[in-house]
């Protein structure tokens, strides 16, 4: 018995049953299109360049987890608060907020549904190889309700080990990149 599919009207029609399906997930431009403005008030105005080595992490995982859409490290760089040094989407200076702070003093992670539901943030902390904590790492995935959020927390420890393991110390972080 041959079975014919067909999209119709949003729906997916299979020997004339029906089932919803999702509109495509944001690719990572549309992802960063999406997100607030970041008012002046929470920026660090003399920190406006990407830590190199750390950007280089960032470009790193990207390349290797297309599931992961958004990705910024969360450190302190000498003379300056805890603020974001690396990112895909900007916002470099940006000063970290009590979620950050919060995970970084705890080591809990911040897990969370954003305020569209549309995407998956597991911020967690950042170590250097010897397990001291450097900082944070904010990992965001496409989320639609029932998807695994214990995958995406895997994917995401994954992302903060394989960081861990070429970060000897926090002060790597801001040197250049190899």
């Amino acid at each position: 018995m041959k079975r014919s599919m067909m999209f119709v009207y949003g729906a997916l029609v299979t020997l004339g049953c029906t089932a919803s399906f999702s509109p495509a997930q944001d690719t990572r431009a549309q992802a960063i299109a999406g997100m607030r403005k970041v008012d002046a008030k929470e920026m660090d105005p003399s920190y406006t360049r990407p830590a190199p080595y750390a950007q280089q992490l960032v470009e790193q995982a990207l390349a290797k987890h297309p599931e992961v859409i958004l990705l910024a490290v969360h450190a302190t760089p000498p003379g300056h608060k805890n603020l974001i040094v690396a990112s895909n989407f900007g916002r470099i200076g940006k000063i970290g907020d009590e979620d950050d702070m919060r995970c970084i003093r705890t080591g809990k992670s911040n897990l969370e549904v954003n305020s569209t539901g549309k995407h998956f943030e597991d911020e967690l902390i950042l170590q250097d190889a010897s397990g001291k904590t450097i900082g944070a790492l904010g990992v965001v995935f496409n989320y639609k309700p029932g998807d695994d959020k214990a995958a995406m927390e895997k994917i995401a420890d994954q992302v903060r080990d394989e960081m861990r393991a070429k970060l000897p110390d926090e002060k790597r972080l801001f040197g250049p990149a190899s």
